[in-house]
């Protein structure tokens, strides 16, 4: 044992271990006087996964009934030397837009190349491993960043043979219990290089309740980073907590100038699947755990709209459209259902103080398996999303990497919301047949509240009958176009604030297209 003594200045000296043949111990006192040689770690190493698994992508998997978006299977290497499980987790593109890291639960990170328009020929190599739920992924200049329980870590091939031969700790300031669930979700980034990622409460097993975060971790320190939302510095050497009150938050949002959302898991404070919109640092999104006082309880901020569980029972992350070839929608928000593999966009308005109401409406689209993380892709501009299925999921494989392709054909769709005094104006992408469009008969909805408890979800109520469960239809009154044929104002008996609302429509674009879609959303404020 080798003891120094307080105060003791700066010093060196030498550990020497060896193991040999008793006859040559006298030999072994010389070694300390020598100049010893270090292994040339910085070259790296023989690649351990040469092979490449070779897969051809599907095209038109499926497509909107107006035929403007399609999807395309990238095909997974489920089948691979090394029998490993593929369970995609974050993904992103390098810079010469032919290729793309995916990283996966069970701690693999593998690099695809040969993503063209046909997908003819697409050749995975595995980069890396032995890492510890890895269900997040960014690339910064050509280098791969993950996230996992552990840490952020940083990774670098130095004899670019396609393989990782150093893992670097990037940061690895977050705290965690020993909880199961508490897992660290999705990796972005903003234009300024910072780094975002989220963390789940320590959820019991069978999902309702958390763990003791009061357990020690030494030193008498306690878990206080359970359920948050933090940022890490371009350099890794700040980290900060930007927003608190998550149960299981699989998936953010960042835009470039910083503005963050995100979403949440059924349970424990959740009454249903939230899209949160990050006011300002300190937000907190309303679940509280043991370490939670009562003041930052109480100042919860209700989200840009709540999901109903058919909608999406376990949320994903967000992604903004910035893209100028993927339709109508540069600058928009996407929402992304894990739960229901589905893909969203998000309609969305101020209403003071930082906050937002609105609701989405469902690209009819379906997807090899979750929607879990997406990008858009810099070069082709289409939208590539991920997703595993391992808890509640309706996903139909265990992975996917699907692309979401604008074909170029006119969208007819819904596309902004706005609520007014006596109901919502819905904007859309191409003018209104006008004898349907002023038909309330076309149009219909119900409402609903739901009750924010510790209870695990909530069941839902109705708004006339607060004691009631169920659903209450709107009574329509009427429904009036504006002269350019793409502002439908849906006027509402008794409208009020709800937590959740539907309106459904059955009518045709002027040119004749059907345009038949339901938005759900949430109206916190009436002007």
């Amino acid at each position: 044992m080798l003891k120094i003594a307080k105060g003791t200045a700066a010093a060196t000296f030498s550990v020497l271990s060896w193991t040999g043949e008793a006859a040559n111990q006298s030999k072994v006192a010389g070694f300390v006087n020598e100049k010893p040689t270090m292994v040339a770690f910085a070259k790296g190493g023989p690649a351990r996964w040469p092979e490449a698994v070779v897969t051809k992508g599907v095209l038109n998997t499926s497509a909107t009934p107006d035929g403007a978006y399609v999807t395309d299977s990238i095909t997974a290497p489920t089948d691979n030397p090394w029998k490993r499980r593929v369970r995609f987790a974050g993904m992103d593109f390098f810079k010469d837009g032919k290729r793309a890291a995916l990283c996966t639960h069970d701690g693999d990170i593998w690099i695809v190349s040969g993503i063209d328009e046909d997908l003819d020929k697409l050749e995975w190599r595995r980069y890396a491993s032995g890492q510890y739920e890895t269900l997040g992924l960014v690339i910064v200049d050509d280098v791969i960043y993950t996230s996992g329980r552990d840490q952020l870590t940083r990774y670098y091939d130095l004899n670019k043979d396609g393989e990782a031969d150093y893992y670097e700790n990037f940061n690895n300031q977050v705290m965690s219990t020993r909880g199961f669930h508490e897992f660290l979700f999705d990796l972005q980034t903003d234009a300024k290089g910072n780094f975002y990622f989220a963390k789940a409460n320590p959820v019991n097993a069978g999902g309702g309740g958390f763990g003791n975060q009061k357990a020690s971790l030494g030193n008498g320190t306690v878990c206080s980073h359970s359920g948050c939302f933090f940022k890490v510095s371009k350099d890794g050497k700040k980290f900060e907590i930007i927003s608190r009150g998550y149960r299981a938050p699989n998936g953010i949002g960042v835009r470039a100038d910083g503005q963050l959302t995100a979403s949440d898991n059924e349970g424990t404070w959740v009454p249903t699947t939230p899209i949160t919109w990050v006011t300002k640092p300190g937000h907190f999104a309303g679940v509280i755990n043991e370490l939670t006082p009562k003041e930052l309880a109480d100042s919860f901020v209700s989200p840009l709209c709540w999901l109903a569980k058919s909608y999406d029972n376990s949320g994903g992350g967000q992604i903004w459209v910035t893209s100028d070839k993927w339709g109508p929608y540069k600058g928009e928000l996407l929402h992304e259902s894990y739960g229901q593999s589905s893909l969203f966009l998000v309609m969305k308005e101020p209403i003071g103080d930082g906050r937002m109401q609105g609701g989405v409406v469902k690209f009819p689209l379906k997807f090899t398996s979750s929607v879990m993380r997406a990008k858009f892709h810099k070069q082709d501009g289409q939208l590539y999303v991920c997703g595993l299925s391992e808890w509640q999921s309706n996903a139909a494989k265990i992975t996917g990497f699907d692309r979401v392709r604008y074909t170029g054909k006119p969208v007819y769709s819904v596309r902004g919301l706005k609520v007014v005094k006596n109901g919502v104006e819905l904007t859309f992408t191409q003018p209104l047949d006008r004898a349907a469009a002023t038909d309330a008969q076309n149009v219909s909805g119900k409402r609903w509240n739901y009750a924010r408890t510790s209870n695990y979800g909530s069941p839902e109520f109705s708004v006339a009958d607060p004691k009631k469960r169920g659903r209450d239809n709107l009574d329509i009154t009427a429904t009036k176009l504006s002269a350019d044929g793409k502002t439908l104002t849906v006027e509402i008996a008794d409208f009020k604030p709800v937590m959740q609302q539907t309106i459904k429509f059955n009518l045709k674009a002027a040119d004749g297209t059907a345009v038949a879609q339901e938005v759900m959303h949430t109206v916190h404020a009436i002007p």
